[in-house]
């Protein structure tokens, strides 16, 4: 079994989706199966320009690795209660990464899940990671988000869209909706519409569309016009409070 590694953890709000404003212990796992260069933030580190998500930190394994931790169940429980001790309520525990869900068989990450089981867990995932719900039922007790990748992140359609991972997840989880990142100039140019209709169809479950930006400059120059394709389409609109908050600062 290799090991676990997170690459960050921290108590903040939730800046996206449906449970925007709550607060939140994220925990945030190395790895990912995607790197979604058409986002375009780059990083350059030790002399290597890498271009993905804003959370690149958290899928380059080769160039990051040697930042994240390794920890088990019972010692990342403990840094949740760490997290939560001083609060007189128990905060949303946000699993993402990365791809959380490469971890999903894990035998530490499934034992969390476990002890987190007073908590309301929420996973974050691109839905490309067909999950064994029957064999796994924890699973079946947390809520999703299913940030699934349209055609402005770069990936092949064939590996970023997993129609049998999303059935799975719609059918079994808890609770679960859509969360797509758009842009103004994927709007004008993109059928973003029969994209986001291709991945969604057959399952009713909430849609949300939220702006691509990385900092407070790209957020504002997308955010109108995703706003403008919601109201038009009746697609939820979601903001990204943190960016709005703290900008691109990382942990918050």
């Amino acid at each position: 079994m290799k090991p676990l590694y997170l690459a960050e953890s921290f108590l903040s709000i939730q800046g996206e989706g449906k449970y925007v404003g709550a607060p939140s212990i994220f925990l945030r796992f190395g790895g990912c199966n995607l790197t979604c260069k058409g986002f375009g933030c780059e990083f350059i580190h030790n002399g290597s320009k890498l271009t993905g998500c804003d959370s690149l930190f958290a899928v380059y394994e080769k160039y990051f690795k040697q930042d994240w931790q390794i920890f088990n169940a019972e010692e990342l429980f403990e840094k949740v209660l760490l997290h939560a001790k001083d609060l007189p309520y128990k905060p949303h525990i946000v699993i993402t990464g990365g791809e959380p869900l490469m971890h999903y068989k894990n035998h530490d990450f499934y034992r969390l899940l476990r002890l987190l089981e007073n908590f309301f867990v929420f996973v974050e995932t691109n839905a490309t990671i067909l999950v064994d719900f029957d064999t796994f039922k924890e699973y079946k007790n947390i809520s999703f988000c299913m940030s699934v990748k349209l055609s402005n992140s770069g990936e092949k359609y064939a590996k970023r869209v997993n129609k049998k991972a999303i059935e799975a997840i719609c059918k079994n989880a808890k609770e679960t909706f859509f969360k797509f990142v758009l842009s103004e100039q994927m709007i004008k140019e993109s059928a973003i519409k029969e994209e986001i209709e291709d991945i969604t169809k057959g399952h009713n479950v909430p849609i949300f569309c939220m702006p691509l930006g990385r900092n407070r400059e790209e957020l504002d120059k997308n955010s109108e016009s995703v706003i403008s394709f919601c109201i038009k389409n009746g697609y939820n609109y979601t903001d990204r409070i943190h960016i709005r908050l703290w900008n691109d600062k990382r942990g918050v």
